[in-house]
C-alpha cells in the first residue's frame, strides 16, 4: 500500500487539531482563576497565605516555633525553603515550586508550603499579608 502526500497532510492536521481543546482548556482555566497563591501551614494550622501570581523580586517569611526555624523564600513567581534548622534538610528538594498541587514539607519542624490554583475567597482576603510583617518577625 502506497501512502500518498495528501494522506500525510490530512493525518497531520488531525494530530495538530487534537491538541486544540487542551490548549483552550488550559488558557481558560488560567484566565478564570485569580492566579496562584501559597498556603503556609505550621503544625497543621494556617500560618500565612501569599499571592504568588504577579510577585516580583525576592521576599521571605521567617517562621520560628518551639520545633525550629524555617525561612520561606519567594523569588518572582516561585517559592522555596531558603533555610531550615532541621537535621535532614529534605525540605530543600525541590528547590522552588510554582504550580498548583506542588508542596514542600519540613516534617521535623511541621511546616508545609503548598501552591494553590486560584485566589482564596474574598472572606479569606484579609489573611493575605504579603511578606515579613510585625506578627512574623
Amino acid at each position: 500500500m502506497k501512502v500518498k502526500k495528501w494522506d500525510v497532510i490530512v493525518i497531520s492536521l488531525f494530530v495538530v487539531a487534537s491538541f486544540i481543546p487542551a490548549l483552550i482548556f488550559t488558557l481558560n482555566a488560567r484566565a478564570d482563576s485569580g492566579g496562584y497563591y501559597v498556603e503556609i501551614k505550621v503544625e497543621g494550622e494556617l500560618y500565612d497565605t501569599v499571592q504568588l501570581t504577579g510577585n516580583e523580586g525576592r521576599k521571605e517569611i521567617r517562621i520560628e516555633t518551639d520545633l525550629g526555624v524555617n525561612i520561606v523564600e519567594f523569588i518572582d513567581e516561585k517559592v522555596g525553603m531558603y533555610e531550615a534548622d532541621c537535621p535532614d534538610k529534605i525540605c530543600y528538594s525541590p528547590e522552588y515550586i510554582s504550580r498548583p498541587g506542588e508542596t514542600i514539607v519540613c516534617l521535623p519542624n511541621r511546616v508545609v508550603i503548598e501552591v494553590k490554583g486560584e485566589t482564596p475567597d474574598e472572606n479569606d482576603a484579609d489573611i493575605i499579608t504579603g511578606w515579613i510583617s510585625d506578627n512574623h518577625e
